[in-house]
C-alpha cells in the first residue's frame, strides 16, 4: 500500500500528541524536580514539533478550522484524523486514565 504525504503527516501528528501526552502525564507524576524540568523541556519540544506538522498540513489545506470559531480544529469527519483515544485525540466518552 502507498502513503500518502497527508497521510504520512496525519499519522506523525496523531503520534507527536500521543508522545506529547505521555510527557505530560510523567511530569504530573515526577517527584524529583530534575526529571520534571527535564520532562518538561522535552514535552516542550514535542508541542514545537506537533505545531510544525499542525503547520505544513494546514498550508496544504489538509487541516481545516471551523471559520466560525478561527484556531478551533473541525471534527474528524472534516480532518480524517483519529486516534486511539477517538476523535482529534480525545478520550471516548465515560473513558478515563484508568480504562486505558
Amino acid at each position: 500500500m502507498q502513503f500518502s504525504d497527508r497521510d504520512i503527516l496525519a499519522d506523525m501528528l496523531t503520534g507527536a500528541k500521543m508522545i506529547s501526552t505521555g510527557y505530560h502525564m510523567a511530569v504530573l507524576e515526577a517527584a524529583n524536580d530534575r526529571v520534571r524540568n527535564t520532562l518538561i523541556h522535552i514535552n516542550n519540544e514535542e508541542m514545537h514539533t506537533q505545531k510544525q506538522i499542525f503547520d505544513l498540513m494546514h498550508s496544504r489545506g489538509w487541516y481545516p478550522l471551523d471559520p466560525v470559531f478561527t484556531g478551533t480544529p473541525m471534527g474528524p469527519e472534516a480532518t480524517n484524523i483519529r486516534g486511539p483515544e477517538g476523535p482529534m485525540g480525545r478520550m471516548a466518552p465515560g473513558m478515563g486514565p484508568a480504562q486505558m
